[in-house]
């Protein structure tokens, strides 16, 4: 109750003017153009009018989980090798619910919370997040074949 009190009443204004999936291209190009060799997007039509309808609290809900995500996969996905090559894919689908998969080809871990890897608190705070608006996060990830975060909010939470 405490987070959602602490939550501000409207989407950032990122979100708010340009809505969920080109908010996060604007991150991806911006903040984090240097950070990637390349980066594929695959978004379905249906999927982007869906998002561009979301409420508010939701669309900024979502954006901060993708965004963590990406910037998780920047910092972390080449581990101890800053000139191994780096690559990022992002879907956004419609599933009988909106569906965005950030997905890299790094170094992946072998568990969240470990080390160099970081804390693994931003995605817990994140899965908390989804958790309230009524989606799920899910992360896979093993050593060598990198990592996939799925953010997944169904029909009936939109």
């Amino acid at each position: 109750a405490n987070l959602i009190r602490e939550m501000p009443g409207e989407a950032s204004p990122v979100v708010a003017r340009l809505g969920l999936v080109a908010a996060l291209r604007q991150t991806v190009t911006s903040e984090l153009a240097s950070a990637f060799e390349g980066v594929t997007w695959q978004v379905e039509p249906e999927a982007e009018r869906r998002a561009l309808a979301l409420p508010p609290l939701v669309a900024e809900v979502l954006y901060a989980a993708a965004r963590e995500a990406v910037r998780n996969a920047a910092r972390y996905g080449r581990g101890h090798d800053g000139a191994r090559p780096l690559t990022l894919r992002l879907t956004v689908a419609w599933r009988l619910g909106l569906e965005v998969i950030v997905e890299d080809d790094g170094v992946g871990v072998e568990r969240v919370g470990a080390g160099a890897q970081g804390s693994g608190q931003g995605l817990a705070l994140h899965s908390t997040m989804m958790a309230v608006i009524g989606g799920s996060l899910a992360f896979d990830s093993s050593p060598g074949r990198g990592t996939r975060v799925s953010l997944f909010l169904p029909q009936g939470a939109i």
